[in-house]
């Protein structure tokens, strides 16, 4: 037997061994992030759970800041936030729920909320702007995905962050 071709068949074979070690190592690290995200939103679902028990079984978004000036609505309760949009529009936060240019959301039909705080860095295009914007993610059980980014609405983290917490959308590190 010639040296070369059993060198040839050894090379051969590590090469297949290390190529379905890559492929089992990134099945494993997909499957291990998908699990992580899905073991945050049970957390922050659980939390919120909690928090509408405190309430009877129905969200309402607890507020310990100041509250915004306005008319209480008839349907979702006293006014407690209020982010204008630029350009026109608001996104005005009640007890009960949201009306986001008059997108009537109420807080019960939320499956979950996340708050992205964006990078520093905005980005020289628009795309890089959007992708580096702050967002406050509104997740329907029925219906679209709510998005409120701070390019768009005037808002700072610290409300953004007291709105998820409010409605009990905390991960287990808050």
């Amino acid at each position: 037997m010639n040296i070369h071709f059993v060198l040839g068949c050894i090379g051969a074979g590590i090469g297949i061994l290390l190529m379905i070690g890559l492929l089992a190592l990134a099945i494993w690290f997909i499957a291990w992030f998908l699990m992580s995200w899905n073991r945050a939103k049970r957390a922050r679902q659980t939390a919120a759970e909690a928090q509408r028990q405190r309430h009877g079984g129905q969200t309402v978004l607890e507020w310990n800041r100041l509250k915004a000036a306005g008319e209480p609505d008839p349907e979702f309760g006293e006014l407690l936030e209020l982010f204008p949009r630029k350009g026109g529009g608001e996104a005005r936060f009640f007890e009960r729920g949201l009306d986001l240019n008059g997108k009537r959301v109420p807080y019960d039909s939320l499956a979950d909320v996340f708050f992205d705080p964006g990078s520093e860095e905005r980005g020289k295009d628009l795309k890089e702007a959007i992708q580096n914007s702050a967002v406050l993610w509104l997740y329907r059980k029925k219906g679209r995905t709510l998005a409120i980014r701070d390019f768009q609405y005037g808002f700072d983290h610290d409300a953004v962050q007291a709105i998820q917490n409010g409605l009990g959308f905390r991960g287990p590190e808050e």
